[in-house]
């Protein structure tokens, strides 16, 4: 399957004219019922902790793609997940989550220090690195589009902040950063109670 996943991503990677081109690609269909939690990936947070992607079947989650040196659009990315945090409950049990489209670089000390950068909350943020083809894989399944620039340093890639439901189906894409967080926000407080 992740082979699939690979061929996939590479049709999606480029990019026209230096731009990414909007909206993006839909969920792959050979996720049943669009449940991203069907992924078979291991991750590894800014803590060093295992998380297995399946394990989060109950929890949902806001998702972002990124990297740790970015000086464009990920400090906002980030900046807008913490606008629809400050929008729930304290005790709400949605993860927010941040994985690197770096994994060869943003080890464990550089997602630490991301998270003490943005004063990320431990108890509510996941600041993931994987392998490549677990990366790739969940990036074309939220339709996330990046490409590595001829620096070798940055990337170009999508503004995308997911929200993911309990099940994980993707409730809402947020795509513009001209909007506000108020759809995410609804997409999450219309959540059946657990």
């Amino acid at each position: 399957m992740k082979s699939s996943f690979l061929s996939l991503g590479l049709l999606i990677s480029p990019l026209v004219g230096g731009e990414l081109a909007h909206p993006v690609p839909a969920a792959d269909s050979a996720l049943r019922a669009g449940s991203l939690y069907i992924l078979d990936s291991t991750w590894i947070d800014q803590n060093g902790k295992t998380v297995v992607w399946a394990d989060s079947l109950g929890t949902p989650r806001v998702v972002a793609l990124g990297y740790a040196t970015c000086k464009g659009v990920c400090p906002r990315i980030i900046a807008d997940m913490q606008r629809i945090g400050k929008e729930l409950d304290a005790k709400s049990k949605v993860r927010f989550t941040f994985i690197t489209l770096d994994p060869a670089n943003d080890k464990q000390a550089e997602m630490r220090a991301l998270a003490e950068k943005h004063q990320l909350d431990p108890a509510r943020w996941d600041l993931l690195n994987g392998d490549e083809d677990a990366l790739l894989e969940l990036a074309v399944a939220l339709g996330v589009r990046f490409n590595r620039l001829p620096n070798g340093v940055d990337f170009a890639h999508s503004y995308l902040i997911a929200v993911i439901g309990p099940d994980g189906r993707i409730l809402h894409k947020w795509t513009d950063p001209k909007q506000g967080p108020e759809a995410a926000v609804a997409a999450l407080r219309n959540l059946p109670d657990p």
